[in-house]
Formats: structure tokens, C-alpha cells, sequence
């Protein structure tokens, strides 16, 4: 085997295993049409970057929100989101591989991702609502590359849906308990 084909060969490889990158910001689950928007542009946190969420998703965040509590005329929304992973084992025997190869496919991991969102409503200037929930999906992974980012995409997207629905919940007229706290009632 000559140089130019090895060479094609570990670009190739590179493209497939780096082919999809992770996003935290999208979702893809159902498409929202067009609305004024009732938060400020959500942003997330993740390794030190911050990055504001795509449209369709601040749209989704917009829809949730119950207008009939909260209108649109007096009240807007701030939120935050912070997300971290977390190893829930230590490094597989199959790492040894990424010493020797520097693309070496197999990199097993078991990690819990997790969304901490801080959101506030204020109504005619006033601090009206203020939640922090918190969500967590588990990541197990064998493959590297594209096939973890796949996993990790839809853990992103899961974690999103999870909030989407719990703000829902927390922002209808007369609900002042968290999901979680609730049955500790």
C-alpha cells in the first residue's frame, strides 16, 4: 500500500468518526412556527463556551409558556442553561487503544448528562416567577465519533422535551410546587 492511499484511508477515517458533532441547542422533534419570542435568547453553557439555542427550540420554550398568566404585553422571560456530564465509570480497558492509534473507533463510555435551568419571569418589571429545574439522561456509548454523538444528541433533545414540559406545567395559574417536591407533600 503506498503513502497517498494510507493517507486517503486515515482522512477517511477521520471524516467518519468526526463527521457529527455534538448540539446541545437544536431540536428536532416537532417544528413551531413563527412567534414573538417571550424569553430573552436562552442561552446554554457547556466546557467554558456559551452558545444561545436554536430558533426552533427558543420557539418551542415560547409556546409552553401559559399567556393567559403570564401576557405577553407585560411579561417576558430570562432563562439559563447549564450543562455538565458526569463519568459514571472509569475508563474502559478499550481506552488503551486510543494510546496506540490515535483514531482508535472503540472508546466505551457511561456518562449522565445534565441540564440545570434557571428561568425567571418578570410581569411590569416585577420578579413574578422563578424556577430552577434540573434534568438527567444517561449516555452509554461504545462506538466513537459519530455514532456517541448520535446518543448524545438525542440525550440533549430528551433533556429539552423533559424541561419544555415541566415549565408548562410550572408556569400554569396556581402551581407554586416543583414536579419533584410535590410528593413530598
Amino acid at each position: 500500500m503506498n503513502f497517498s492511499v494510507a493517507k486517503s484511508l486515515v482522512f477517511a477515517g477521520c471524516a467518519l468518526l468526526a463527521g457529527c458533532s455534538m448540539s446541545l441547542t437544536k431540536y428536532d422533534l416537532q417544528e413551531y412556527p413563527k412567534t414573538i419570542p417571550f424569553f430573552e435568547p436562552i442561552t446554554i453553557a457547556y466546557g467554558g463556551d456559551t452558545l444561545y439555542l436554536d430558533t426552533n427550540l427558543q420557539r418551542a420554550y415560547t409556546r409552553v409558556i401559559d399567556t393567559l398568566s403570564y401576557p405577553m404585553e407585560s411579561c417576558r422571560g430570562v432563562a439559563h442553561i447549564d450543562a455538565s456530564v458526569s463519568q459514571d465509570e472509569q475508563p474502559s480497558a478499550w481506552n488503551v487503544g486510543l494510546a496506540f492509534v490515535p483514531f482508535w473507533p472503540i472508546a466505551p463510555v457511561k456518562e449522565t448528562w445534565t441540564y440545570r435551568m434557571d428561568v425567571r419571569i418578570f410581569c411590569n418589571g416585577s420578579l413574578t416567577f422563578k424556577a430552577e429545574l434540573e434534568e438527567n439522561e444517561h449516555v452509554d456509548a461504545f462506538w466513537y465519533g459519530k455514532f456517541r454523538a448520535d446518543l448524545v444528541n438525542d440525550a440533549s433533545q430528551e433533556m429539552h422535551r423533559k424541561l419544555l414540559e415541566r415549565i408548562r406545567y410550572e408556569t400554569q395559574l396556581g402551581r407554586n410546587t416543583d414536579l419533584n417536591s410535590a410528593q413530598d407533600f
